[in-house]
């Protein structure tokens, strides 16, 4: 008779320790902190994003509705902003940047200061800027400047 109840007490407390942890197929998705999530993931990579915001080439005020910056920071990425082509040089020759922001208007004077299998991808910003498809432009920038760069690593 005590076998039969300490066999008992054994087996429940057993089933009381891996209880927790038989879910059914969805039940997973209703224990707390282990929901589905449905935002955006940050980039798998951090890229180093220049920003080329020339008052002449209206960039400027098409970014003036998005805090390119701030959405920047907050999906991981590094920013700078150069306003003059001088201070774009300048920012080109002291830095490595993956992905450069620039007006439409601006692109062709932007690639003509670049050289080199590590040179950044140019992305063309055009009015009226929104924050998604903007991020997507930079993820896909930065694929193609990592592809660029791993086939100079194959070749060499």
């Amino acid at each position: 008779m005590r076998y039969g109840i300490r066999l008992v007490g054994l087996v429940a407390a057993v089933g009381l320790f891996t209880g927790a942890d038989l879910l059914a197929c969805g039940d997973k998705f209703l224990v707390a902190g282990r929901g589905t999530r449905y935002q955006r993931p940050k980039s798998a990579r951090a890229a180093s994003v220049l920003i080329y915001a020339n008052p002449s080439s209206g960039l400027p005020t098409a970014v003036g509705s998005v805090p390119v910056e701030s959405v920047l920071r907050r999906q991981g990425h590094r920013s700078a902003t150069a306003e003059t082509l001088q201070q774009l040089t300048a920012l080109l020759a002291g830095g490595r940047y993956d992905v450069i922001l620039a007006a439409s208007t601006a692109v062709a004077a932007v690639e003509n200061l670049l050289a080199g299998p590590d040179a950044p991808v140019v992305v063309a910003v055009r009015a009226p800027l929104k924050e998604r498809p903007l991020l997507e432009a930079i993820d896909k920038a930065v694929e193609q400047h990592d592809r660029n760069a791993r086939r100079v690593q194959a070749r060499s």
